[in-house]
């Protein structure tokens, strides 16, 4: 079977080929990040508006995290079986899709759908687009996916600005309208461009077989060596995610605080992620992992030390230096442990992995937090890393670690 991604003209230049469909790809990353960030500012609005409860917010939570799971472990694979257009066409108009229904929505179970159908197209791209801008040029994929991460982060970055924004002079629905056409006009510009031929993105087969590929994939130690490597990162974000606007609250911190804090966490991500790619293709994306890891577990532990949120905050701020390494590093390590075949399943299921680790800790962080502590609790969040980072550096080494898969433009 032929591949659904059409080939670049004969005779093209193999940087052409390359890069023809980097940047509305690029672009098409950072609507997906906007249209998450965008949610964040708007949902106690809508829960004053529409008089859903706490328990509401966490159905919201919790359909994302069922998108996740399924769009990482079920749908990415098949983007290497030829359909990494379809993938990051369909993602961006599901997305879409949630966004303007989430406009329009008046009850509880139409706001959690929304979301749902959101989760899954961010969940879809992420993987496909992994593997399009990394073929072809295996010798920088850490610095193709740290721009990858550049842009989709620096969307979410801007979409609260658009959601205080527009919400306050037009109303709760322009943003998420705003941002859903834009991704309209993304999913059009995605079909009409000319994508790198993806080798290895045709696989025989289907059906069960084909479902359950990313768990076969963890018999393999270096795969599910990278997969803890990238839940080891990941872990914190659903601590975070949980907690981190409580604990600064608690220290008296106001919201504007809270929320020029989460900014500046994220720019240094945003503006050396591609540097941090380049560092994991010099000196190897394992080992520049493993460096960042030992620098971000400290300073984690050392969150529980502090007490003044300008500390907490600062502290925040240098940990994001080795995230912006660490995150790039990590998405490299999963696609040199994978055939060329299975590239886009490897981020899946790394994905789905980091979903489940995060809907832990957010679970038991508050709970953790309550009855012990914030001592305690980034102590014990702390010491589940180390843990998880040893484990996963010896499978990977044991496995094969690094320089398996092979991409080539053609």
């Amino acid at each position: 079977m032929p591949s659904a991604d059409p080939a670049p003209a004969p005779g093209a230049p193999a940087s052409a080929q390359r890069g023809s469909g980097t940047v509305p790809v690029l672009i098409g990353a950072a609507s997906l990040g906007a249209g998450v960030g965008v949610i964040f500012p708007l949902l106690a609005e809508f829960q004053d508006r529409y008089g859903f409860s706490d328990r509401g917010l966490g159905m919201l939570s919790a359909a994302a995290f069922v998108a996740a799971l399924v769009s990482g472990l079920f749908l990415a694979g098949l983007a290497d079986r030829g359909h990494a257009r379809l993938l990051m066409v369909g993602g961006i108009a599901l997305s879409a899709v949630g966004l303007l229904w989430f406009a329009t929505a008046t009850e509880l179970w139409q706001f959690t759908s929304a979301r749902l159908l959101e989760g899954l197209g961010y969940g879809v791209f992420l993987p496909a687009a992994r593997k399009v801008v990394t073929v072809g040029d295996p010798a920088r994929a850490g610095q193709r996916l740290g721009r990858l991460t550049s842009a989709e982060l620096a969307g979410f970055l801007a979409g609260p600005v658009i959601g205080s924004l527009l919400s306050e002079v037009v109303g709760l629905w322009a943003p998420l309208v705003l941002i859903g056409a834009v991704q309209v006009a993304m999913a059009a510009w995605l079909l009409s461009i000319r994508l790198p031929t993806l080798v290895g993105s045709v696989r025989p087969g289907g059906g069960l077989g084909a479902a359950l590929a990313p768990f076969r994939m963890l018999r393999r130690g270096a795969v599910t060596g990278a997969a803890l490597l990238s839940l080891t990162i990941f872990l914190p974000v659903g601590v975070y995610d949980a907690l981190w606007s409580r604990y600064l609250t608690d220290q008296g911190a106001s919201t504007l605080f809270i929320g020029i804090g989460l900014s500046l966490y994220s720019l240094p991500i945003v503006l050396l992620a591609p540097t941090g790619g380049r560092v994991a293709d010099r000196i190897g994306p394992v080992r520049a992992t493993a460096l960042a890891i030992c620098l971000i577990i400290p300073l984690t532990v050392t969150y529980g030390l502090l007490a003044a949120p300008v500390a907490i905050t600062a502290m925040g701020l240098l940990e994001s230096f080795p995230q912006s390494l660490a995150t790039p590093s990590v998405q490299t390590a999963m696609l040199r442990a994978c055939r060329p075949d299975e590239v886009a399943a490897g981020q899946g299921l790394a994905h789905a992995v980091n979903q489940i680790g995060a809907g832990t800790a957010a679970l038991l962080g508050p709970i953790l937090y309550g009855a012990a502590g914030a001592t305690v609790l980034f102590a014990s969040l702390g010491a589940v890393m180390a843990a998880l980072f040893v484990i996963g550096l010896t499978l990977n080494r044991r496995g094969g670690g690094e320089a398996i898969a092979v991409l080539d433009g053609g």
